[in-house]
């Protein structure tokens, strides 16, 4: 049974000074819907210049052979939640979470992004947040900083007040706030002063 290789394995080739050349017995073309042979992908300072058959092979590249394999396109997901952490145990997930700072939330999520890459997920559309984590995760994937998959995010989350994706859980509305009120910067900076004090 041939290896299944998703292109995503070769971000780091991004890196790469020569063009770069993976090939592999087969690959998938999603345009034809049809497995093509020999499997050709060609990088060129980070970008995908070629696939298929008839890909041009620069002088200069360095071919990586991965013998009897398959090269796939990044898959994409529709619908997820990178910076909240799934867990079989909703109910202690729910604790746990409110108890961390949004500090360690967005480490959790850098995570979850480079997990996600790693399986495969190449574009991911993030469908609800809390505290701007999705888009600094975005950005710092954008700029190189973190690995991840390209992201797609709506920031806020639409739910019923205790139900999926209610920020609060279904708690009164600060009832878990870990600053003092008044230590709270001003409004401009963070608007929990109302919602807290």
């Amino acid at each position: 049974m041939p290896v299944l290789l998703s292109l995503f394995l070769f971000a780091g080739c991004a890196l790469a000074q020569n063009p770069l050349v993976l090939k592999a017995a087969r690959l998938f073309d999603g345009k034809a819907g049809a497995l093509v042979s020999p499997g050709l992908v060609v990088v060129v300072a980070g970008k995908i210049t070629g696939v298929g058959t008839t890909a041009q092979i620069p002088r200069d590249a360095q071919v990586i052979d991965l013998g009897d394999a398959t090269l796939l396109p990044g898959f994409l997901d529709a619908h997820t939640h990178l910076t909240l952490p799934y867990s079989d145990d909703w109910k202690g997930a729910t604790f746990d979470g409110l108890r961390k700072p949004v500090s360690e939330q967005t480490l959790d999520a850098a995570e979850n992004a480079r997990k996600t890459l790693m399986a495969g997920f190449t574009t991911v559309r993030d469908v609800g947040s809390h505290d701007y984590i999705d888009v600094g995760l975005r950005n710092a994937i954008r700029d190189g900083k973190i690995e991840g998959p390209r992201m797609l995010v709506a920031v806020h989350a639409i739910g019923s007040t205790g139900g999926h994706c209610d920020d609060d859980s279904g708690f009164r509305a600060g009832i878990f706030a870990s600053v003092p009120c008044q230590i709270l910067p001003s409004k401009e900076f963070y608007d929990y002063e109302d919602k807290y004090c």
